[in-house]
């Protein structure tokens, strides 16, 4: 009688997590309410369409090809990754530390649908493998391995979104986040040339919807469905050539930013002749949806431009034409304080896609105080210049009230963008800490509290 015990209480103790699970990942907060006349942009920097390239399998090639690739065009992608099948995981954080997104696809890369697949396990434990061995982000998402839809119920207490292939472009608003669909790219799919990825990101546009592509095999190294690099790279040209209209993200930060901008607030608190207060917030969880979203309201008629702070930071933004109208449009973090709008006498026309901040910045710590972890977001600026470069050096360290260095959280070349760490604490004592980040542009430092 013993083993059938010990199975019913695993059973409970697995019944009793789901039940009472802290944070219901499926849930995607209030409905959106925005002031006039400020709008917020389907996609970020107002872009019709947006694109996310994902890889499946941790095939050598996808490290050795793809990643060098997407680091020179400037985009993120998203390596699904079998834990079982041994990953290259210094490979996965050089590719993490440039802004790329590192998910799962499972354990052992069984069919969830199964009933002699422990669902559970290939769902928790290749999470929690990655969390352990990739820095800097957490797993959020996953790909069904085979394109087999898992329990969704399931699969939602431990992530945002998972990806399936059933070959369609999503809606800019997706019906499904734990059904996500995608192309299947290669020699058994229907995206093989460079014209076949361009033409079906351009067939979203009337929608504003999203393309998700789905690669394997890279070249003639072994695995399903080989995709050619060359073929690849001229997909990329094409995007790159026409980047005021595809935005091309990782599959993570699509789906943050489609969630925070379906519960996105946009209050004007006060407003002047010369200076505006703007209150955006959302209601979901800050450490998993703090990406930013982009806002733009009309330019005053008597402004020639603007400054913009939020939270009392230096945040970027640009005077945009749209219909013979002037737009003032910038990104901002909900839930990252109120953004100050300020009459300004520089003139002066930004361009579409540089909205990153001209220097480095540092977030407020998310919760604070914290027991025991807690997630640090910075951004890095995007090179300025022919003589720029795409990736900064950087150091994030937390010190003690005495000045000495408990941790170190970053050290290494970073791509520009955002990024974010978390710091778990465990171990250390109650009380007040600083963490401080040193970039090529400046040294900023915040106070954080841990409370036992």
């Amino acid at each position: 009688m013993r083993p059938i015990k010990s199975s019913l209480q695993s059973n409970d103790v697995r019944s009793l997590f789901l039940i009472t699970a802290s944070v219901c990942f499926s849930c995607i907060g209030s409905a959106q309410s925005i002031d006039a006349p400020y709008e917020v942009g389907t996609w970020q920097g107002f872009r019709n369409v947006a694109v996310s390239f994902t890889f499946d399998d941790n095939t050598p090639n996808q490290s050795s090809i793809a990643v060098p690739m997407f680091n020179e065009y400037g985009f993120k992608a998203t390596f699904f990754t079998v834990i079982n099948w041994g990953p290259n995981w210094s490979a996965l954080q050089s590719a993490a530390n440039n802004g790329h997104e590192i998910a799962s696809h499972t354990m052992s890369h069984a069919s969830l649908g199964s009933t002699s697949t422990d669902q559970y396990a290939e769902l928790k434990n290749s999470q929690a493998a990655i969390d352990s061995r990739i820095t800097g982000q957490k797993c959020l998402t996953i790909a069904y391995p085979n394109c087999v839809v898992g329990d969704k119920a399931l699969c939602s207490q431990f992530y945002i979104a998972a990806r399936i292939c059933s070959g369609q472009i999503e809606s800019s608003t997706p019906a499904d986040f734990m059904s996500i669909s995608s192309f299947v790219c290669g020699t058994q799919g229907s995206i093989q040339r460079s014209e076949d990825f361009f033409n079906k990101a351009a067939s979203a546009m009337r929608a504003k919807g999203w393309v998700v592509f789905l690669v394997h095999a890279i070249d003639g190294e072994s695995g399903y469905s080989p995709t050619s690099s060359a073929q690849l790279r001229g997909a990329l040209d094409s995007l790159k050539a026409h980047q005021e209209t595809y935005w091309v993200t990782s599959f993570v930060n699509a789906v943050r930013y489609i969630r925070e901008r379906i519960s996105i607030s946009v209050r004007e608190i006060t407003s002047s002749d010369s200076v505006i207060t703007v209150r955006v917030t959302d209601t979901l969880p800050d450490s998993i949806y703090n990406f930013p979203l982009t806002i733009r309201r009309p330019l005053p008629s008597n402004w020639s431009s603007a400054s913009l702070t939020q939270g009392g930071k230096s945040i970027s933004a640009q005077i945009v034409t749209d219909n013979g109208a002037k737009y003032l449009m910038f990104d901002v973090v909900p839930d990252n304080g109120d953004i100050v709008v300020r009459k300004s006498t520089t003139t002066g026309v930004g361009n579409i896609g540089s909205t990153l901040p001209s220097r480095s910045a540092l977030m407020q710590n998310y919760p604070n105080p914290f027991n025991p972890s807690t997630t640090i977001s910075y951004w890095l600026p995007a090179p300025s210049g022919a003589e720029g470069s795409a990736n900064s050096f950087v150091t994030l360290k937390v010190f003690n009230t005495l000045g000495c260095e408990v941790a170190t959280l970053a050290n290494g070349q970073r791509g520009a963008g955002e990024h974010t760490v978390i710091w778990d604490a465990k171990g250390f004592q109650s009380g007040i800490y600083f963490y401080q980040l040193h970039t090529s542009s400046g040294t900023e430092t915040k106070r954080l509290a841990l409370i036992r």
